[in-house]
């Protein structure tokens, strides 16, 4: 397989345009060695527009232990992840009185001008 000769099985009707689709090879082989390292092997197809795809990639072990951030992350967002684990099922009023802590610092925080005697945080929308 070269710039002037499309591989073996190649679809006739798209020979004329085998030069673009050999960029887009090299574009493809670029990004799946930075991704998945030197030794990562992939199979590639090719549309019957003359748009190349990548159908599968296989990695060796060592490529996977050494690429962490490959791995999905357990929640996509702190939102989710509170969703999840319970935190957003309590409102804003009640997480105060989980952490006394938290109260106090508020409570110094906010000092209200018209003798307003509890401190409560702004409702939730």
């Amino acid at each position: 397989m070269s710039f002037l000769r499309p591989p073996e099985g190649f679809p006739p009707h798209l020979v004329c345009i085998w030069p673009l689709v050999w960029c887009q090879l090299l574009l493809l082989r670029v990004a799946v060695r930075a991704a998945y390292g030197q030794d990562a092997r992939y199979w590639w197809s090719i549309t019957p527009n003359g748009r190349v795809f990548l159908t599968s990639i296989h990695f060796g072990l060592k490529d996977k232990a050494a690429k962490e951030w490959l791995k999905p992350h357990a929640h996509s967002s702190d939102r989710l992840a509170a969703a999840c684990d319970g935190r957003a099922a309590v409102p804003a009023f009640a997480q105060c009185c989980a952490q006394p802590s938290a109260c106090r610092e508020i409570a110094a925080s906010y000092r209200p001008s018209h003798g307003m005697a509890c401190v409560l945080p702004l409702p939730e929308t």
